[in-house]
């Protein structure tokens, strides 16, 4: 096991221990907002919106920008739970700003195991295998990661 997981695991023990009634959060948000911004590590919407566990949803992707699954998300959270306004906060050195759609495909061509499709379908995995990817599920009644063992397995770095 690596140090960050076991960092993120206990860490995660330590929350559940204190989750106290937030397992009794309405599905809804409670101050039926929608947040829209950027994946950056350096925003936390619940510390720069004053937001706490159940008071909004919070959509991130790279730059914050109204994807098709974004405004998937900003639909359904309108739509089918309640929100009735929506922010869509970018931010100043974002790292997008840098990248264009030629960069990335360039990036992906030589710098990663490229994907080539061919008639017997897809060979070399986007994603190294070097990389873990572990399977959790955070569960809203205690606050806790449940592991999917045999989506860990499948994600095993090799």
């Amino acid at each position: 096991m690596s140090d960050v997981l076991n960092e993120v695991l206990n860490a995660n023990r330590e929350y559940s221990q204190r989750f106290g009634e937030k397992g009794k959060l309405a599905l809804p948000p409670a101050r039926r907002i929608a947040v829209l911004t950027c994946m950056d590590a350096r925003l936390d919407p619940a510390k720069f919106a004053g937001l706490s566990e159940g008071d909004a949803h919070v959509i991130r992707n790279a730059g914050g920008r109204a994807s098709d699954d974004a405004i998937r998300s900003l639909v359904i959270s309108y739509k089918l739970l309640g929100t009735r306004e929506f922010f869509v906060i970018h931010h100043t050195d974002c790292g997008m700003q840098f990248f264009t759609n030629e960069v990335i495909r360039g990036l992906l061509a030589s710098s990663l195991e490229t994907a080539e499709l061919t008639t017997s379908g897809f060979h070399h995995p986007l994603v190294p295998a070097t990389i873990p990817i572990y399977g959790y599920i955070y569960d809203v009644r205690g606050g806790r990661l449940i592991e999917v063992e045999e989506a860990t397995r499948a994600g095993r770095a090799s």
